[in-house]
């Protein structure tokens, strides 16, 4: 068996399915998506349906996974009747900025395109997914799988069960911020090419600690990057997306 972890992949349905391709992912596998599933790309809610499909693909939040399961029930009354969506597109300031801002337009548009039933399998699915971090161990080797990292709470005396959600999926994390001398983190949320053109479209290593950035700005037109944890072997698709950045 072995362990992938891939994160942002922001409606990259298309360079997700030949990531799997490429890795051979099979039902004796395990993936772990690190956040941001929807959002800026094409087919954000048909990705998620098919990441739903598989019983053996872990969800971890991300802050656009925050927002699509926070705003579900808000975008079913839309379906219904527009005024509740209507007023919030013009009070809400943080709907607002998920819509406008962050790409959350073409996955609510996406979203209110389903059958009833499959929106409240969608609403079902993420509040029950609600994880914030994974730890394993793998080979000897013990990972932490978290979206953006620790936030204000990066040392090495923290009880990862007290961490605010908030310091889990928002925060900007530095290139070496792992507290942990015997845990390899493994993170997302920040496009690689943020940290140097050294890293632009490829996994980012931390210089002194153990830790990788693996969102390599795919829906930014870099790459899509995954990890195969039992012997961090990485993978690459290229994006079909346009340069960004």
């Amino acid at each position: 068996m072995s362990v992938y972890a891939i994160s942002d992949l922001h409606g990259c349905r298309e360079e997700f399915h030949a990531m799997l391709e490429k890795i051979a992912f099979s039902e004796y596998d395990e993936m772990y998506i690190i956040g941001d599933v929807c959002d800026r790309g094409k087919e954000s809610i048909a990705l998620l349906q098919d990441i739903m499909s598989y019983p053996n693909m872990h969800l971890i939040f991300g802050n656009h996974d925050v927002w699509l399961a926070k705003y579900t029930d808000l975008l079913i009354k839309g379906k219904k009747s527009s005024l509740a969506l209507f007023a919030a597109l013009h009070t809400n300031m943080d709907f607002i900025t998920w819509m406008h801002y962050n790409g959350g337009v073409s996955t609510a548009d996406q979203f209110m395109d389903l059958s009833f039933p499959e929106c409240y399998d969608i609403k079902v699915y993420l509040d029950s997914s609600r994880t914030f971090y994974k730890t394993l161990e793998i080979m000897g080797r013990k990972f932490l799988l978290v979206h953006s990292g620790l936030g204000s709470y990066c040392h090495s005396s923290v009880s990862l069960p007290e961490i605010p959600e908030y310091e889990l999926v928002w925060p900007h994390i530095g290139l070496d911020d792992n507290p942990f001398d015997d845990v390899t983190m493994i993170v997302g949320h920040m496009p690689t090419f943020m940290y140097g053109d050294e890293y632009d479209g490829r996994i980012a290593h931390g210089k002194r600690k153990s830790i990788l950035h693996i969102d390599c700005g795919c829906v930014f037109g870099r790459a899509l990057g995954c990890v195969r944890l039992n012997d961090m072997e990485e993978f690459y698709v290229s994006s079909s997306y346009p340069r960004v950045g």
